[in-house]
């Protein structure tokens, strides 16, 4: 077993495990087709396309595809475009002006973008299957999930206990400074019940992973509101204002104090700096300030541990510090760290009054208006949180083409062979290091669609075996969650990593890679328009999931994924010359992205290079696969009317995919907190570097699409 250590705020990508490289980022939902649909859409897509001021140019050498399906997509795209700008001054604007005029935020968002979009209309599928289904002879594992979800919509049951659940929780646990008596020696008891029971998070987070430099075996990984709104749940709690308020600002300076001491993200990207492994009694003497044999073993009981007991640290300087603040800090103010942890973790399965003080502080701190989220939106995203694998089997039962996922494999299959064919055609890498990443290349493991085990009833039951789970108390079923998922990782620890165990549930609007074990994974969510269509031109798929597939094995060679050998194990395998002319290749694409501003407010290079370079390398490949399935096919139809050729349409398709709008707010936290470009500049730096775009756009040299230099690493 290993623990790595990692300080808090270490970052994280859209909640998922450390070291998943994320795109971020089913199928629609049926629609009646009448007889004789296409020529009436084609006659009102003609009239839009007048309304437009569209001119269209029938190219003679290519028949024009006038299939329902065609006629509706091209009607997509044209509604998306701004033609009252060039593509060779503002591409995003060309590709997305005519979207962002539809799409408003809508309120309680701080950002709208496709993803957004998908997941709603997942959730809308989801809703109806566990409110119009009878699960008599179906699996438990499916009952319980309807059971979470009922319980979490009993608004006037959550409403009539109010805030007691949590105040029992509290007095069970010792009781908090802040609403009245506490135990003032339990430290160590507090702690273990706050991060182990009930898996919040004070100074570090702890879950199973595969060790980085021994990707057969496990590890455990530790790894980071404001005034008013600590001091408004303090009082909803039972505090007294005055006190409430005093205490809490302790509270605020030590997460100030804390924040002060956390190395920023763009610090962190060079696992291999960040690697340290210890034993258990080496991790004592580094962190003395508590017990960590005593936490680790209450933490994953019922196994033993033992001082020898081998851990990895991410983060040693942290660590240490936090063990000397810990030290110097007054008992009082730890216990009420501690337990502002946890009300943080469980407020939002209490009542209306509790989410009200949230929706204040995202309005700071997003900017978002006054939530208009219906319950049952909310309830789908807790029910996918706490039982996503069984959600996402009746997800896959009702929505998802088996076909699709053949198709999608071939896809990957295209998309890795024109990569590898790039990389024989790198003049920068020395051929050892080229034949090992060649190597790598082909180890990479997909999975795509759904894990088959959510098929199998019995399977599927014993995931969730010892979840237990009712329809009246939804605060409960929370609680319940947090102690069986703390269960569920002691139980990962001596057992191998499965490589088909999957980070995200299959109706996730996502992709990711995974170092450790070199895979890439595709959920069933993201497979669908305008990502990925049967019956829309391959040049639309290939714009769409092509790139979000060549996106994530380009992850296997960003800055950090490279550390990563085929095997999945962090070691050096690069010859110096190669790692050098890496880094200098690198080092044009953060300087890139560094000259980028929104409201006035630079991107930052370093932070974001993992995903820059995955966003060139992915539209390289998938361009490339799709010029080669062009040779193997022949040419394929045009749409109609929107005037662009098949190679302009994959560069308009993999730019609407993107089509986004945000508030003020929320653009800055994404700078300071997001390894993601804003997708504006995913977009434009990322063709701004493809000499196939500015080819087949004409953009001149000196053009904003063309500044001169083209930032190339794969």
């Amino acid at each position: 077993m290993n623990v790595a250590l990692q300080e808090l705020g270490a970052g994280s990508n859209v909640g998922f495990q450390k070291g998943t490289r994320q795109l971020l980022g089913s199928r629609t939902q049926l629609e009646l087709v009448l007889a004789g649909a296409s020529l009436l859409l084609a006659a009102l897509l003609l009239g839009c396309l007048v309304a437009l001021g569209v001119q269209y140019h029938r190219d003679p050498s290519h028949s024009t595809c006038l299939t329902e399906a065609c006629i509706r997509v091209a009607g997509k795209i044209l509604e998306s475009l701004d033609r009252g700008v060039s593509p060779c001054e503002d591409f995003y604007q060309f590709s997305c002006g005519g979207w962002i005029r539809r799409n408003p935020l809508p309120d309680g968002r701080s950002r709208w973008n496709t993803f957004n979009s998908l997941w709603d209309q997942n959730q809308a599928i989801l809703k109806h299957l566990l409110e119009n289904t009878t699960f008599n002879s179906s699996s438990e594992a499916e009952q319980k999930t309807q059971r979470f979800y009922l319980s979490c919509l009993q608004v006037e049951r959550i409403e009539e206990l109010g805030a007691q659940p949590l105040r029992d929780l509290i007095e069970k646990i010792g009781g908090w400074n802040i609403t009245g008596p506490w135990d003032q020696d339990n430290f160590m008891e507090v702690l273990k019940a706050v991060a182990g029971t009930y898996r919040a998070t004070p100074f570090f987070t702890v879950y199973i992973s595969a060790d980085s430099k021994s990707s057969n075996s496990n590890v455990i990984q530790v790894l980071t509101a404001y005034l008013d709104y600590m001091e408004e749940l303090g009082m909803l709690l039972g505090g007294r204002p005055t006190s409430t308020r005093e205490q809490m600002q302790q509270v605020l300076e030590l997460e100030i104090q804390l924040a002060n001491i956390t190395v920023p993200q763009d610090q962190r990207r060079d696992e291999e700096k960040i690697y340290h492994k210890m034993s258990i009694s080496e991790l004592q003497a580094l962190a003395p300030s508590m017990d960590w044999l005593e936490f680790l073993s209450f933490l994953l009981s019922p196994l033993e541990l033992s001082d020898s007991e081998p851990v990895v640290v991410y983060g040693m300087d942290y660590l240490q510090q936090v063990s000397e603040l810990i030290n110097r800090t007054e008992p009082s103010i730890l216990n009420n760290y501690l337990i502002w942890n946890l009300v943080q973790k469980t407020t939002s399965s209490l009542d209306r009054r509790f989410e009200s003080a949230q929706e204040k502080l995202l309005e700071t701190l997003y900017g978002t208006k006054k939530s208009c989220v219906p319950r049952w939106q909310t309830c789908i995203s807790n029910t996918d949180d706490a039982l996503g694998f069984a959600l996402g089997s009746l997800f896959v039962k009702a929505t998802f083409d088996r076909q699709s996922k053949e198709i999608a494999e071939g896809m990957i299959s295209e998309i890795r062979t024109a990569f590898e064919e790039a990389l024989g055609q790198l003049v920068w890498m020395d051929e050892k290091t080229r034949q090992a990443a060649k190597e790598k290349a082909d180890a990479i493991y997909d999975m795509i669609g759904f894990p088959d085990f959510i098929l199998e009833p019995k399977e599927l039951d014993d995931v969730y075996d010892g979840y237990e789970i009712s329809e009246d108390s939804f605060f409960q079923n929370m609680l319940n969650l947090y102690n069986f998922s703390a269960k569920v990782m002691a139980d990962q620890l001596r057992k191998p990593p499965s490589r088909d165990q999957w980070s995200m549930t299959p109706q996730t609007v996502n992709a990711y890679y995974l170092p450790t074990k070199n895979e890439i994974v595709f959920p069933a969510g993201i497979l669908q328009a305008p990502f990925y269509a049967r019956n829309h031109p391959k040049a639309l798929n290939f714009g769409g999931i092509g790139v979000v597939m060549g996106h994530e094995l380009t992850h296997a060679f960003d800055d950090q994924g490279r550390e990563y050998d085929k095997e999945g194990n962090l070691r050096p395998w690069w010859q110096n010359e190669s790692l050098a002319a890496f880094r200098n290749h690198t080092a044009c694409m953060e300087e890139q992205y560094n000259q980028y501003q929104v409201n006035g407010e630079r991107l930052n290079g370093r932070q974001t290079l993992g995903e820059n370079i995955a966003d060139n390398g992915g539209l390289k490949a998938a361009y490339n696969a799709y010029k080669a399935w062009l040779r193997k096919h022949g040419e394929e139809q045009q749409l109609p009317a929107v005037g662009l050729t098949n190679h302009q349409l994959f560069f308009v398709g993999f730019a609407q995919v993107w089509c986004s709008v945000r508030t003020p707010e929320s653009s800055h936290e994404g700078l300071v907190t997001d390894p993601h470009s804003p997708a504006r500049f995913r977009v434009l730096g990322t063709l701004s570097n493809s000499r196939d775009f500015l080819r087949h756009f004409g953009c001149p040299v000196g053009s904003p699409m063309n500044p001169g230099q083209l930032c190339e690493v794969w």
